[in-house]
């Protein structure tokens, strides 16, 4: 009897052999399409980086000197998305796959990455004499301003839009809407030699608004989650949000 035995028990360890070397196959192939979906989250971006360096080349031609480039990006984009969207994309895998990733990526992840260079790099630009003449306007118009047309667009929204939203959350769109950002605009002013108080105005406003736009969306945020604030801790955020930012950043300055 011991043959018979010691056979089942070669055939049940060529089996248990067999299931584990087929389970670390599979584990090891999910981890190459890992691998390889990681790698195609960077077609887009060689992509975008080819498709701006031939845009920016084809604005130094005299025929195409007057195209804004940042209408050109703006609508290759929804080019893009519309591509992707009605499914044009799934023939292309990688592309596919590349769009996906960065559709879903942490918003967090693009407001701290892009974000701190683009007001740096315009703040190293800044022409202090005149920051110092516009400084109060620019305050004002970044201040009370945004929260004035945050306000005034959480109204509209509330009032016009059929859709029933209650006014915390018109109040975070208003506050997405309110915070502009003119490159375009700054870049136009720039290249025709406008005023440089006008232009420092506009850039001023657009380096500061970002601050206010983002404590309005952060309290509403919160409100529409169903964090219970009172109107001492609204007050308490702004001061801190505000005042905390400001006073940070002279110490890091000094």
């Amino acid at each position: 009897m011991r043959g018979p035995w010691r056979v089942a028990f070669v055939l049940l360890a060529l089996l248990a052999h067999c299931a584990v070397a087929t389970e670390k196959s599979a584990e090891a192939r999910a981890d190459e399409e890992e691998i390889a979906h990681d790698y195609e989250t960077l077609y887009l971006l060689f992509g975008f980086v080819l498709v701006g360096a031939a845009v920016l080349h084809l604005t130094t031609l005299n025929a195409l000197q007057n195209v804004p480039v940042t209408v050109v990006f703006f609508v290759l984009g929804i080019a893009l998305a519309l591509v992707a969207e009605t499914g044009a994309m799934d023939g292309m895998p990688g592309l596919s796959n590349s769009y996906d990733s960065w559709k879903t990526i942490d918003p967090h992840l693009l407001l701290f990455t892009f974000l701190p260079p683009l007001l740096f790099s315009d703040a190293m630009t800044v022409n202090t004499h005149v920051a110092q003449q516009t400084a109060w306007q620019c305050l004002i118009l970044a201040g009370p301003g945004v929260a004035i047309g945050s306000f005034a667009s959480a109204a509209l929204f509330y009032y016009a839009l059929p859709w029933g939203w209650s006014f915390p959350l018109c109040l975070m769109v208003g506050s997405i809407l309110s915070a502009t950002d003119p490159v375009a605009v700054v870049s136009l002013l720039k290249d025709l030699g406008a005023s440089p108080v006008l232009t420092m105005q506009i850039q001023g406003e657009s380096m500061l608004n970002d601050g206010t736009a983002m404590v309005l969306f952060t309290l509403a945020y919160g409100i529409v989650g169903g964090t219970e604030c009172g109107a001492g801790c609204i007050v308490s955020y702004l001061f801190k949000a505000t005042l905390g930012a400001w006073a940070l950043g002279t110490a890091i300055g000094l």
